[in-house]
């Protein structure tokens, strides 16, 4: 089952539908299930579907040449891969044919003369057949750079681009087990992030404590010592990027914290930092009302969220671990107080990102982001949503729980961003507590207050 892939399958199979020659590129981190889904998208279509292998070109054409003859039932033999493509061009003359490659970066990643040639396809054999093509790729940086190229035929620098993302935090819960508590949900997510392979190793007779030390922290654990290298494998330095995802899991958020960290220079930081987020493994972000390229109050964090939970958490225990030692004695504690900021900030984002997109907030947001004044602010980021033309805001505030007692002053603490972006003159707030809000709290929810809870983050 395809969780939260729905829409783009649809939109894929629409794109099948319609004639001519068609170029489909599905990328996405490790684990984003890109094998899956275009297996479920390649079911009964008349293709070739071929893995490629991380093996030199002529294995590779070997094994492309076993994925032909099981669909021409006939004895194939290439000596190029330009012949390969030539004999697919011969299956998509009259109708529908699809080629689907998994793996396509690891093709042609060591031999450039694959590339050339599947390029060369597009340009001349393929031309006015209709074939199908989807190649699903890992390696995000070289899927933007190197695939589609601007000397490329029509097909290659237009492709249709179907990209799997991890599930947020709404789609991910479909994953888990039934029973789940609202609490536990969010938990899982922070831990585990939207990777739906994740998701499904855990366990419904297991406590969210027993399922994450069975995933992490254990000896031999799943999720424990490897998974380092599936984010940093095609990596040259793999220990310099590794210094730098551990100094954004421990709290590091700017350039000059992470040169501290690491003991090296801003120029060598910057560099790696921007292959890291090239391969879409670092996030930077900047405040409501910034410009993104030119924001000094641009912060960074580690994307995946299983790996900034392995680095938190399993790398700085690896010994106690492997000594079969309780590397983390309260894990639910432990968890709760490393989520309560940012990653919930984040889960809070996703939920107006939601309602937005189903017209359930008070207007149609254009732009949905955080919000901090300064550097020392963004640890206690506000959300913002906004309507730039017709100048309408909201600020969202997440917090742990409010207290009995509190809602008149935590409202008049809400009217200080009366005093920010006063060109938007219809305004809103919303809070955001994991724990149930207080009666008073509730008695003071109106059309310009919305509050939300975690039972209510998942209806």
């Amino acid at each position: 089952m395809l969780f939260g892939r729905e829409s783009k399958l649809e939109s894929l199979e629409k794109n099948w539908a319609s004639s001519g020659t068609r170029f489909v590129v599905i990328y996405g981190g490790r684990r984003m299930g890109k094998t899956k889904f275009l297996g479920e998208f390649s079911k009964g279509k008349k293709g070739v579907f071929f893995s490629a292998q991380r093996l030199n070109s002529f294995a590779n054409l070997r094994l492309f040449e076993k994925a032909v003859e099981s669909y021409s039932e006939t004895e194939e033999h290439f000596d190029r891969w330009r012949d390969a493509f030539l004999r697919i061009a011969d299956f998509a003359k009259e109708e529908r044919f699809l080629l689907a490659i998994d793996d396509f970066a690891d093709l042609v990643f060591e031999d450039e003369s694959i590339l050339k040639d599947f390029r060369a396809a597009f340009e001349n054999e393929w031309r006015n057949t209709q074939i199908f093509v989807a190649a699903a790729c890992g390696r995000v940086y070289f899927t933007e750079s190197e695939i589609i190229a601007e000397n490329s035929a029509a097909a290659v620098r237009r492709p249709l681009i179907v990209k799997l993302d991890e599930l947020d935090y709404f789609d991910a819960a479909k994953v888990l087990p039934k029973g789940v508590s609202a609490r536990d949900k969010l938990r899982y997510y922070c831990c585990l992030g939207g990777v739906p392979e994740y998701l499904l190793m855990v366990k419904e007779n297991e406590s969210f404590e027993q399922n994450i030390r069975r995933l992490f922290l254990e000896e031999n654990s799943p999720l424990g010592f490897a998974l380092q290298e599936i984010y940093t494998y095609e990596l040259r330095e793999p220990e310099f990027y590794s210094s730098i995802l551990a100094a954004l899991s421990g709290g590091c958020k700017r350039i000059n914290e992470i040169v501290a960290a690491t003991g090296e220079s801003s120029t060598k930081v910057n560099k790696y930092l921007l292959t890291l987020l090239q391969m879409q493994i670092v996030n930077r972000d900047v405040p409501f009302g910034e410009e993104g390229r030119t924001s000094r109050k641009g912060v960074y964090s580690v994307a995946p969220k299983a790996l900034a939970f392995w680095y938190r958490f399993v790398m700085p225990n690896r010994a106690a671990i492997a000594r079969g030692e309780a590397a983390v004695e309260n894990i639910t504690a432990a968890v709760d107080e490393y989520i309560s900021g940012k990653l919930y900030e984040q889960v809070c984002t996703q939920y107006m990102q939601r309602k937005n997109k189903q017209g359930m907030l008070p207007f149609l947001g254009s732009v949905i982001s955080g919000y901090w004044g300064s550097l020392k602010e963004c640890g206690d980021a506000q959300i913002v949503a906004a309507n730039q033309r017709n100048r309408q805001i909201l600020f969202a505030k997440c917090a742990e729980r409010f207290v009995q007692g509190t809602a008149e002053q935590t409202i008049a603490a809400l009217r200080q961003n009366d005093r920010l972006f006063t060109e938007y003159w219809e305004r809103y707030d919303m809070l955001f507590s994991l724990e149930p809000f207080p009666r008073d709290f509730r008695n003071a929810e109106n059309m310009k207050l919305k509050l939300v809870d975690a039972e209510a983050l998942y209806k």
